[in-house]
């Protein structure tokens, strides 16, 4: 009597325990139906192409000159929607903006450049990303580049630069994240003597030179220049070759 006693108890037990379970079960269940009912956040809306190519045209008519201007859409933060590159001149070291339009800037009279990627957000902002200045002064800030390469846009940097003796070169192909990171593709740097400067440890030899060379003629070919202005060193022949200076003279074309 006492163990069917005891089986018993056990068994009502195990009868209220699980019906414990299933209601707690039918309960979670009705809480995540009743849930899933409940109107969900809207997604943050993703700007449209046309509405962020209006908000940067707008943006660069209340703050820029389109006589003295270059600018161009391109998608260097490959989502699909295009920033719009703005390049800026001067000609005078006051200050003065050059008119770029129609081959009228030449090297001589070119002291300095600004280069501005403008990014449309989602609210309606516009904001510059990334800047890049290049100054007759200043010649190890080098070139900038725009490269497409399957079908996707990216900026490329070439910085030859030489002095007191010294060769440093620099190279980068890259695009950027939307908060305007450099997301390199491909960075390269030698550093070797020029003409009678002395050797270091380290240095570049004639073939990490030549292939370095030749890794920037295949980046920079079918690149579009956006600002040039260099002397470029002959680490051959141990001298300056002649200025390389161009720039873009485009406005809303896309790139």
């Amino acid at each position: 009597m006492e163990r069917r006693h005891a089986l018993s108890v056990i068994g009502m037990l195990l009868a209220a325990a699980l019906a414990l379970g299933l209601a707690r079960w039918e309960e979670g269940q009705l809480w995540g139906m009743a849930e899933d009912r409940l109107p969900k956040p809207a997604a943050e809306p993703v700007l449209d192409a046309d509405e962020a190519r209006q908000l940067l045209r707008t943006y660069f008519m209340d703050c820029y000159s389109e006589a003295s201007c270059s600018a161009v859409y391109t998608d260097l933060t490959h989502d699909g929607v295009e920033e719009l590159l703005v390049l800026t001149v001067e000609n005078s070291r006051t200050g003065e903006p050059a008119p770029l339009h129609g081959g009228t800037l030449d090297a001589g009279s070119f002291t300095r450049a600004q280069v501005t990627v403008l990014r449309a957000g989602r609210d309606g902002e516009v904001l510059p990303i990334y800047e890049f200045v290049c100054g007759a002064e200043h010649s190890q800030w080098g070139e900038l580049y725009l490269k497409k390469e399957a079908e996707a846009d990216y900026l490329v940097w070439y910085a030859p630069y030489t002095a007191s003796g010294r060769g440093d070169f620099q190279l980068a192909q890259f695009s950027l994240g939307q908060d305007g990171a450099v997301l390199d593709r491909a960075r390269e740097r030698i550093f070797f003597p020029a003409g009678e400067g002395p050797k270091r440890e380290g240095d570049a030899d004639e073939t990490e030179i030549a292939a370095f060379l030749a890794c920037a003629e295949s980046i920079l070919r079918d690149a579009e220049p956006v600002i040039v202005f260099n002397v470029i060193h002959d680490a051959a022949a141990g001298t300056d070759g002649p200025r390389r200076f161009a720039y873009l003279d485009a406005l809303f074309t896309s790139f």
